[in-house]
């Protein structure tokens, strides 16, 4: 596996995060940045490391560890984007069995810039697989690799010039496959990174600064 990224939880450092506004500003500047939005970021899983992930089907409690090195691109030449929350799901056969927030401290990523984020699950969760998933998980152990849904709820603003917008909600889906790695049972496939979709905006309250 990769060398593991910086934990987001460290103190913030650079510019302080413009604070939101509730002010009404242009309707129609914010309708064009709207559609400019679909192209503002891209979030890709860029390693994946599983070391459990067992179903007991006398109780249905899922036991897991997933750690997650994730990368947010800003590939705009004068555009600032702020990430004010990032909340992620984990979802396997279409049922969530964690959540984990990713956001302790907002952050920005300048123009053309990169950050990255750390993400772990890790517990155990009751989930209910009718007989076809349980199958499906069964053919799943046996080649050591797993299909996990990640979901990812964002709060972000993004800055053009003197132009900040106000709240914009992109919903992002990511399908990873993801190789089982532990002591005595490692799998010979391997994590390949992942880029994810972004498939839901809405955006208001905007304002100069």
């Amino acid at each position: 596996m990769a060398e593991k990224q910086s934990q987001l939880n460290g103190a913030y450092y650079g510019p302080s995060i413009p604070p939101q506004d509730q002010s009404y500003q242009r309707r129609g500047r914010s309708r064009s940045c709207c559609y400019c939005l679909f192209k503002t970021f891209k979030l890709h899983v860029t390693d994946a490391k599983l070391t459990k992930f067992n179903f007991t089907t006398n109780n249905n409690i899922l036991q897991y560890k997933l750690d997650l090195n994730i990368s947010l691109r800003n590939p705009n030449k004068n555009v600032t984007i702020y990430f004010d929350k990032i909340k992620a799901n984990a979802l396997y056969e279409g049922q969530r069995f964690d959540t984990e927030s990713l956001t302790e401290l907002g952050f920005k990523v300048d123009h053309r810039s990169t950050h990255f984020l750390n993400a772990t699950f890790a517990g155990q969760q009751l989930i209910e697989l009718d007989a076809h998933e349980i199958s499906d998980f069964n053919e799943e152990k046996s080649a050591g690799v797993y299909g996990i849904d990640l979901r990812f709820y964002l709060c972000i603003r993004i800055r053009i010039g003197d132009f900040i917008t106000g709240k914009y909600k992109p919903k992002v889906k990511c399908e990873l496959e993801v190789p089982l790695s532990s002591k005595g049972n490692s799998s010979t496939a391997r994590f390949e990174t992942t880029r994810c979709h972004i498939y839901y905006l809405i955006a208001r309250n905007h304002r100069y600064v």
